[in-house]
C-alpha cells in the first residue's frame, strides 16, 4: 500500500530519472498522433453519419485503440523498469509520468463516458464537445500527448526537437478539437451566405472564430519560442498538421494548403527575423506579421474560392486584430526586463 502511494506520488511528480531514448520518444510521438487522429475520425463521424446512436462504433474503435496501444506501451516500460530497479523514481523517463495518468485518466472518461451515452443518448454538435465525460477525456488526452514536450523542456539544450513540435502540434490540435464549433477552417463564416436577421451573428462568430484560432495558434508558437529555437519548418509542420485535422471535419480539404502556405511563410519570417527571448523586438515584430500573413492568406483563400461576403472594414480589421493578439500575446510569453532594485 505504502509501495502503491509512493509510485503514484512519483508518477504525478513526473520527475523520473530512467534516461529517455530516440525510439522510445518516437514511438510515443506516433501513438499519440494515432490517439489524435482517432478524435478527430470520430468528430467526423458525428458531423456526417446521422444513424449514430451507439457507443460501439469504428471511429471509436480507432480512439480507444490508440489509448489503449500508448497505455500499453507506457505501462509495460514502466513495469519492465521497475522490476529492473526498486526505486519509485525509475519507471519512465522525465515528462512521462503524467502521460501514462492521462491514459488512466482517459480509460475513466471512456466507461464514464458509455455510460453516459447510455443514460443521455449520443450528443450532437456542440453537446458533443461540452459533455463533462468529454471535457474529463480534453484533460487526458492533453496530459498523455504532451509528454514529450515536457521531456524536452526538462533537458538540457535550447534547440527543440521534433518530438517536441509534434508533441506540440498535438496539443494544439487538442485545444482547437474542442473549439471546432466556430473555427475558420471547419465553418467558413465570412463567405457564408447570409440572410438579413442573421448577418450580425453570422459576422461576429466569424471574427470571433479567427480571433480564438489566432491565439491558440499564435500562443502555442510563443510558448515554444519562450524555451526553444525552432527548426526551419516547425511552424508548417505545427499550422499543417492541425489545418489537415480542422479542415477534414466538414471537408474543406481545398482550405489545408492555406494552414499549409500559412505556417511555412511563419517559418520563413522566423528565418528572417530569428525571434526569441534575447531578440524581444525580433518577437514583437514577428508575433504580429505571422498572424496578419496567416488571416489575410485564409480572407485570400476564401476570396478566390468561395466569395466573402464582409465589407471592407471587417475583413481588413478581423486582419489587425490578429496581428494585436498576437503582439499582446508575446508581451505574455516574453515579459518586459523588470527594473533592477537599487
Amino acid at each position: 500500500m505504502i509501495r502503491g502511494r509512493a509510485l503514484a506520488r512519483e508518477l504525478l511528480h513526473d520527475r523520473g530519472s530512467v534516461p529517455v531514448t530516440r525510439p522510445f520518444e518516437w514511438v510515443v510521438v506516433g501513438l499519440c498522433t494515432w490517439l489524435m487522429a482517432g478524435a478527430y475520425l470520430d468528430a467526423w463521424a458525428h458531423r456526417h453519419v446521422a444513424s449514430l446512436e451507439t457507443f460501439i462504433t469504428p471511429w471509436h474503435g480507432v480512439l480507444y485503440s490508440g489509448m489503449f496501444a500508448i497505455l500499453s506501451f507506457l505501462g509495460v516500460n514502466a513495469l519492465r523498469n521497475q522490476a529492473r530497479a526498486q526505486e519509485p523514481d525509475r519507471m519512465l523517463p522525465t515528462g512521462y509520468g503524467l502521460s501514462l495518468v492521462g491514459c488512466v485518466l482517459f480509460g475513466i472518461g471512456g466507461v464514464i463516458d458509455m455510460f453516459w451515452h447510455l443514460r443521455f443518448g449520443i450528443e450532437v454538435s456542440l453537446q458533443a464537445l461540452v459533455s463533462p465525460p468529454h471535457l474529463l477525456l480534453m484533460l487526458a488526452l492533453g496530459l498523455i500527448v504532451t509528454g514529450p514536450l515536457r521531456a524536452a523542456w526538462r533537458r538540457p539544450g535550447t534547440r527543440a526537437p521534433w518530438t517536441a513540435v509534434i508533441s506540440a502540434t498535438l496539443l494544439l490540435s487538442m485545444f482547437t478539437f474542442f473549439d471546432q464549433f466556430d473555427q475558420p477552417l471547419v465553418s467558413t463564416w465570412a463567405a457564408t451566405p447570409i440572410l438579413p436577421a442573421t448577418i450580425k451573428y453570422v459576422q461576429e462568430l466569424g471574427i470571433l472564430g479567427i480571433m480564438v484560432q489566432t491565439a491558440l495558434l499564435t500562443g502555442v508558437v510563443l510558448y515554444l519560442l519562450s524555451r526553444f529555437t525552432l527548426p526551419f519548418g516547425s511552424i508548417t509542420l505545427l499550422a499543417g498538421l492541425n489545418g489537415a485535422l480542422l479542415g477534414s471535419l466538414e471537408q474543406n480539404f481545398d482550405l489545408i494548403p492555406v494552414a499549409i502556405v500559412g505556417g511555412l511563410l511563419a517559418d520563413l519570417v522566423m528565418l528572417w527575423l530569428k525571434p526569441g527571448p534575447q531578440r524581444i523586438t525580433a518577437l514583437r515584430v514577428a508575433s504580429f506579421i505571422g498572424p496578419v500573413g496567416v488571416s489575410s492568406l485564409y480572407l485570400i483563400a476564401l476570396e478566390l474560392t468561395r466569395g466573402v461576403g464582409w465589407p471592407i472594414n471587417l475583413w481588413l480589421g478581423s486582419i489587425v486584430v490578429s496581428g494585436g493578439i498576437g503582439l499582446l500575446l508575446s508581451y505574455l510569453a516574453v515579459q518586459p526586463p523588470k527594473p533592477q532594485q537599487i
